[in-house]
């Protein structure tokens, strides 16, 4: 290979070289690809350990590239070069890599010329600069054995010899012969003595042919060894007997079983690998019957204690009969040729791992867009292998591309292939499935030194979910803006310093114009806005407002008249605030202005009707407490009536009844007074005054209504039950007003059960409930048809009534802390009950003699 340039250009020369033209062809051309020169020499020149380090960097780039041009739009486009320029450099580095233990291997069936076995000897001299005449004659020949040796094994060979002085004289000096070109695999030197005599049998015998060959043989290698037709060595060189620390006689040391052809083992089995010594055994006992060539490779233990891997070449001796009388051999050390192998494979291993687990997936065509290899990931995907996507005319069958997509694809591929431009396509592709997903694949040609293309490499993307996200941005974005455009107000934005920058479809349409159709030169947005919107009596505290808010950053909120398209002025209210970064700073101000004319106008005829309202409302009070006073006064004046038509029967009477008489003026005297007290408390009531309470028993009040009533009762045959519990003291109350209220309720129940058949029962009821006493009056007529609105004022079911007695009746029960309600009985009738705030007895009435029997008439 040195052959090829001339000898003062230097491994170290050519790479520079190669970096030069590279950063010049990549700043000339704009594209990385010039740097693949470079990255050649980087490959050819470097060992293992930085080989494996510029790997994991192109794998580490190519991920990073793949993030960046699935993240960033912007980017996408450089990123995806620098994508297929690191996987071009991978593959490129792979077939280097590859090539160059094969370039080697060949080395091994090339023959040295005398200039370049010179060359390699001169090379390693001491100083660099030696002379074969400088060795002693009797090393030289060990000399050129040690660089044959290293030429043909990849091996460097260390060995010492005689280097003649400047004076003359010699003395013993270390030579390091090297191999000549690049190792792949890391290997220690083999270092051996050439002082040591050389082992030749005391008789040749019939070997003689054999060890003048193996002679021969030992100029070009030096590792030759002979061997009689029965197995027993005559001959081998130092080289062979130190590396395995083995001289003639251990080598033909019996070790049992008879001769070697016989099946016996000799000495030599312990330098040979125990996996490999049968089958070595056995195939040179065969050759040596049948006088076939013997080729063989196995492993010889080294006298490191190391096994290596060697080549072994046995030739035959014939004499005229074609008799064999000799074997001459040499051992070829391709322990750096297995080595190499097996780090190729593992490193072909690793860089199919690599590109089946970069989260792409990777094909590749011929120039001529025939498919030529899919990663393990694409399979996996898709469920297609390189066979499925090959169509019968070897063209691409783009069997994994939607049916929609197809005939796009096909032409895009179609173009790029004629052209050799790049191929960039989106689609849905197929997966394993049967489901589809977007993905973005690209294809760039890979080209030679002329420019042609050799071959297509091309990356498949999954982008699903970011089209997915996409469209649902755009989605919400959609949704976002017909929110805005559908809500029922006026939105607009400002920059921080309050210039305008958007306004709504609504606010457009209410204002008539658009952003910028009331700009003026020279003077700011914002103040020929509001100059040609706001009514000029609120256009002086709008720009005050807004200057305010702008300067403090405080909310602007403000009720104004905003003029219309039409020139008519609406009231608004208008409300804004501002949008902060993470920092606090303002970035945008946003605000809505809401029509709020027809509210304001409809507050203006409100207030006016409120006004009018409580004019009538005054009149209407007079009304009803005149109506109040005659519906209250109107019971007592019907008892002073009564009473006096029987005092009249009681005086007509012959003889006159005078006792009963005086009796009935009594009781005309009290209606008469009941009759003032009444008009006194409901003017109060209407006065919201607070009337005198007194602590009264409720239990003589009930008492005082039975009396009341006795006579009606009697008349319309109605039977009255009272039922008062004993102990029951109430808080302080007004009881001419609880009187008025029980009078009330009972005469409702007695003019309801008027027209009953049989004879009506009412029942008068006082019970303790929790911390209240509940009165109930309960009747046995009709019931109430209308009991939501019995309460109300002017409310009656009566021909005659006037609709007050209900309604003054629950005004007092609720100035008294209580509550006033109807429930129907069943199966008739209705009963109103009411609840005073109860107040706890120290004595009971039973025992103060005021209680009352239950069910008494």
């Amino acid at each position: 290979m040195t052959g090829a340039f001339p000898h003062f250009i230097s491994y170290r020369s050519l790479v520079i070289i190669s970096i030069f033209t590279g950063v010049v062809v990549a700043g000339l051309s704009g594209s990385p690809y010039g740097y693949l020169a470079p990255l050649s020499a980087i490959f050819v020149f470097t060992k293992d350990r930085l080989v494996g380090l510029i790997f994991a960097s192109l794998a580490l780039a190519l991920v990073f590239a793949l993030l960046i041009a699935w993240k960033v739009a912007d980017l996408r486009q450089i990123a995806l070069v620098w994508m297929l320029f690191c996987l071009s450099a991978i593959c490129l580095g792979a077939i280097i890599t590859m090539s160059i233990p094969i370039l080697a291997a060949r080395c091994f069936d090339r023959r040295a010329s005398p200039k370049q076995s010179q060359v390699f000897s001169e090379a390693v001299f001491e100083g660099g600069a030696g002379a074969v005449d400088a060795v002693h004659p009797e090393d030289r020949a060990n000399v050129a054995q040690a660089t044959s040796r290293a030429f043909w094994s990849g091996v460097p060979q260390v060995i010492g010899y005689r280097h003649r002085q400047s004076d003359g004289s010699y003395r013993w000096t270390e030579l390091r012969a090297e191999p000549g070109y690049q190792v792949g695999v890391e290997v220690s030197p083999l270092v051996h003595s050439p002082d040591e005599e050389w082992t030749v049998a005391d008789s040749l015998g019939e070997t003689s042919e054999a060890v003048r060959a193996a002679l021969f043989v030992e100029k070009l290698h030096g590792a030759a060894f002979a061997f009689d037709a029965a197995g027993k060595f005559t001959y081998a060189t130092p080289v062979a007997q130190t590396s395995i620390s083995m001289t003639l006689e251990d080598l033909n040391r019996p070790l049992g079983g008879g001769n070697f052809l016989e099946g016996g083992d000799m000495g030599w089995k312990l330098g040979v690998h125990p996996e490999d010594y049968e089958a070595a055994a056995t195939h040179l006992r065969q050759c040596m019957r049948t006088g076939e060539d013997f080729n063989h490779e196995y492993r010889v233990l080294r006298s490191s204690g190391k096994y290596v891997w060697h080549r072994f070449a046995i030739r035959p001796t014939k004499d005229n009969d074609n008799r064999i009388t000799g074997w001459y051999g040499i051992g070829f050390d391709i322990d750096v040729y297995k080595q190499t192998e097996s780090a190729l494979r593992q490193r072909e291993q690793q860089l199919n791992q690599l590109i089946d687990t970069v989260p792409a997936l990777i094909w590749s065509t011929a120039s001529d867009g025939t498919p030529a290899y899919v990663n393990k990931r694409f399979t996996d995907a898709t469920g297609a292998t390189l066979q499925d996507i090959t169509a019968s005319d070897g063209s691409p069958s783009l069997s994994v591309i939607h049916p929609d997509f197809r005939e796009a694809s096909r032409k895009a591929l179609s173009r790029s292939f004629a052209t050799g431009e790049q191929y960039h396509m989106r689609y849905l592709q197929k997966r394993a499935d049967g489901s589809y997903r977007w993905t973005e694949t690209r294809a760039e040609p890979l080209r030679d030194e002329k420019g042609d293309i050799v071959q297509w490499f091309g990356v498949s993307v999954d982008i699903h979910d970011m089209v997915e996200t996409q469209e649902a941005l755009r989605r919400s974005e959609r949704h976002r803006q017909q929110l805005i455009e559908t809500l029922p107000a006026m939105i607009y934005c400002a920059d921080p310093e309050g210039k305008p920058t958007y306004r709504s479809q609504q606010l457009r349409g209410f204002l008539g114009f658009n952003l910028a159709d009331m700009d003026e030169e020279g003077k700011p947005r914002l103040a020929s806005t509001l100059e040609s919107i706001i009514h000029p009596d609120d256009l002086a505290a709008v720009k005050a407002k807004y200057h305010r808010s702008l300067t403090t950053g405080e909310p602007y909120t403000f009720k104004h008249r905003l003029k219309r398209y039409d020139g008519v002025f609406r009231w608004v209210e208008t409300r804004a605030a501002p949008m902060r970064n993470s920092e606090g700073q303002i970035t945008q101000w946003n605000g809505i202005c809401i029509d709020i004319d027809d509210v304001v106008r409809a507050q203006e005829e409100l207030r006016l009707a409120q006004e009018n309202l409580a004019r009538a409302s005054q009149a209407a009070s007079l009304a009803e407490l005149s109506a109040s006073i005659a519906h209250e006064v109107n019971q007592p004046l019907a008892a002073v009536m009564n009473y006096s038509s029987a005092c009249q029967r009681w005086l007509d009477a012959d003889p006159p009844n005078i006792e009963r008489a005086q009796k009935t003026v009594e009781r005309i005297v009290t209606s008469a007074n009941t009759a003032a007290e009444v008009v006194g408390r409901v003017r109060a009531l209407f006065r919201q005054s607070s009337a005198t309470k007194t602590c009264s028993s409720l239990t003589s009040v009930v008492e005082e209504v039975r009396e009341l009533l006795s006579e009606e009762i009697v008349r319309r045959r109605i039977r009255l039950e009272v039922d008062v519990e004993a102990g029951v003291s109430v808080a302080l109350f007004d009881r001419i007003q609880i009187q008025q209220v029980l009078i009330n309720l009972a005469r409702n129940g007695i003019e309801a059960m008027a027209n009953i058949p049989s004879e009506g029962l009412l029942r008068i009821a006082v019970r303790s409930d929790e911390n209240m006493v509940r009165v109930e009056v309960s009747d046995q007529g009709p019931g109430i048809p209308f009991s939501e609105r019995i309460f109300e004022p002017f409310f009656t079911t009566k021909e005659q009534g006037m609709g007050m007695g209900l309604a003054i009746c629950r005004s007092i029960v609720e100035s008294h802390g209580g509550k006033l309600w109807v429930e129907e009985n069943k199966p008739r009738g209705a009963t109103f009950l009411f609840t005073l705030p109860l107040e706890p007895l120290i004595a009971s009435e039973s025992q103060n003699g005021n209680g009352l029997d239950r069910n008494s008439k």
